[in-house]
């Protein structure tokens, strides 16, 4: 997996990476929660008015994009980059569909 923590250290590296500063990252990551969590909240509300909801937003499997800064930095670098979704997956440690149902889910999002 790609070490976010490092690029976030060094202005050069996530730049490159993202095309953000880590500066400006930090400020779009607080805005960017926010987003997800609506989009949580309007994905149960829905499941719960089709009647095939079974659990409440945060339960059931862990993804291993758990936090919003992976997840930010995630899609921000397939928008720079455009990687395929084998080399996502590789540097992400996930599966191809996974990096595509992520993708999709987050660019949406954003």
């Amino acid at each position: 997996m790609i070490f976010i923590n490092r690029a976030l250290k060094d202005d050069r590296v996530i730049r490159a990476t993202i095309g953000l500063s880590a500066s400006e990252f930090n400020q779009l990551v607080q805005s960017f929660a926010q987003e997800i969590e609506k989009e949580e909240w309007f994905r149960y509300e829905r499941g719960i008015e089709g009647g095939n909801r079974e659990r409440q937003p945060g339960g059931g499997r862990k993804g291993n994009l758990g936090r919003s800064t992976e997840k930010l930095f995630f899609i921000l670098f397939y928008f720079k980059c455009y990687p395929t979704f084998d080399v996502l997956g590789l540097l992400f440690d996930l599966n191809r569909s996974n990096a595509c149902r992520n993708v999709h889910k987050l660019g949406s999002v954003l």
